[in-house]
């Protein structure tokens, strides 16, 4: 019996002692990627979630702002699409390990480089709207918006995005719906733009209560004269315009207008309206979810690190946005999505009675003249 351990262990001590690599596939990460970027526009899309003449703009953007490096083992153009891949797909550590021929150290190392490089965009992709802004296209050349909305310069509202917290942790994060979560405040323009973005907020915290610490504390600011959309689960007020209580609200409940099915009056049009336009956020939203898979799935990461993920994301999707128009997923998002799911009654006693005077008389003011106005327009 001693024999045959002593014969085992001398295998495995002579085993150990003699290294192969793990990863000894044909295709390498460098091949693979450059397979990509010379191949059909296609298969470049589906793994870097972008086209590569945008994908290669990016790569350089970074280098140019001196935010990314070649190093020993990974070219800037490696490690940017490593990056993009585990985004768009989801994947963990050991997959993208897998993918690429590298060590997950080493794909670790550069990931959180590269997040750290595209989160440093933020003040350069996501700005909130100077004091002078005009009046957006899409209100301005709408009949059914212009002149009632003129002063709306975006839409805010929240989601949530999939988080893994510590156990003692877990209550907070706990969301409405029963699971762990965290809640991402946005607000975005009438083109799909994030204008704002706070994220890392404990899911079962209330979107009031985001928008109150963004305001107070966050950096986030309205111009004056301006208001965002928002829907039931804020204050209405002057500079937060919010739907009617009570009426039908959600686009899925107006499908049917037109057969015989008319408005019950000015509130409900207002309704209407407003949601065909704050209809906006929740397209901005799809799309970012529907192009970063990461976003939908549990995460592999600290928290701190997957709020960084979340805000990456909306740096990403404002670069494309601006650099690129309409790709493939911003144009499947023409088609309106009724956010049903996210909206809530609720009373908010906290903001100031002015302020509350103010929205109601501005709603009041753009039902008026919205009813008014509905035969001609």
């Amino acid at each position: 019996m001693a024999y045959v351990l002593d014969h085992v262990r001398h295998r495995v001590e002579s085993q150990s002692l003699t290294r192969r690599p793990m990863r000894t596939g044909p295709l390498s990460g460098h091949i693979f990627i450059h397979e990509l970027l010379q191949g059909h526009e296609a298969r470049a899309y589906e793994n870097l979630r972008m086209a590569p003449r945008l994908f290669l703009k990016l790569r350089d953007v970074l280098i140019n702002k001196g935010l990314m490096k070649d190093t020993t083992n990974l070219t800037c153009t490696e490690q940017l699409a490593i990056f993009l891949h585990a985004l768009g797909h989801g994947v963990s550590n050991r997959v993208l390990s897998e993918r690429f021929h590298h060590s997950g150290e080493t794909i670790s190392r550069h990931f959180n480089a590269v997040l750290k490089a595209v989160v440093s965009l933020k003040r350069e992709y996501i700005n909130l709207p100077e004091n002078d802004v005009q009046v957006h296209p899409h209100v301005r050349h709408n009949k059914i918006f212009y002149p009632y909305f003129k002063n709306a310069v975006g839409a805010i509202d929240g989601t949530h995005i999939p988080a893994l917290v510590r156990k003692n942790k877990a209550t907070r994060y706990r969301n409405r719906k029963g699971w762990i979560s965290q809640n991402v405040m946005a607000a975005c323009s009438f083109d799909l733009q994030f204008q704002y973005v706070a994220v890392g907020w404990e899911g079962s915290t209330a979107d009031m209560r985001v928008l109150r610490w963004a305001l107070e504390s966050g950096g986030f600011s309205v111009p004056e004269g301006k208001y965002y959309l928002v829907d039931s689960g804020y204050a209405n007020t002057d500079k937060f315009l919010a739907p009617h209580r009570s009426h039908r609200y959600h686009l899925s409940e107006f499908l049917n207008l037109g057969r015989g099915n008319r408005y019950s009056g000015p509130n409900e049009l207002f309704n209407h309206r407003h949601a065909q336009l704050r209809n906006v956020i929740e397209r901005a939203f799809g799309v970012l979810k529907m192009r970063f898979k990461c976003l939908r799935c549990t995460p592999y990461y600290p928290f701190r690190t997957q709020t960084r993920i979340a805000l990456a994301c909306c740096v990403l999707h404002n670069f494309i946005r601006r650099e690129e128009g309409s790709d493939i997923l911003f144009n499947m998002s023409q088609d309106e999505v009724d956010g049903v799911g996210d909206v809530r009654d609720e009373i908010h006693s906290d903001v100031a009675n002015e302020d509350n005077v103010g929205g109601a008389q501005l709603r009041t003011m753009i039902t008026g003249q919205l009813w008014g106005g509905r035969n001609v327009s």
